[in-house]
């Protein structure tokens, strides 16, 4: 791997990784609660992977209001 294919590597993962902060912000605003629980729920990178404890733990706000 030449030096410009690392530095276009870097470059390209570090762009996704801030869009997917800003998407993920602009579907909080538009879908609420829903994509917050969901968001909760879902890895937001790797599937199939757990998870922490602490965040799995906290209750569901649309679950208590039912």
């Amino acid at each position: 791997m030449t030096f410009a294919h690392l530095l276009f590597s870097i470059a390209t993962t570090a762009y996704i990784l801030i869009a997917i902060q800003f998407e993920e912000r602009d579907l909080v605003r538009e879908h609420g609660n829903a994509y917050d629980s969901y968001r909760q729920s879902v890895p937001m990178l790797i599937p199939f992977t757990r998870r922490r404890q602490r965040e799995r733990s906290t209750p569901d706000v649309s679950a208590r209001a039912q």
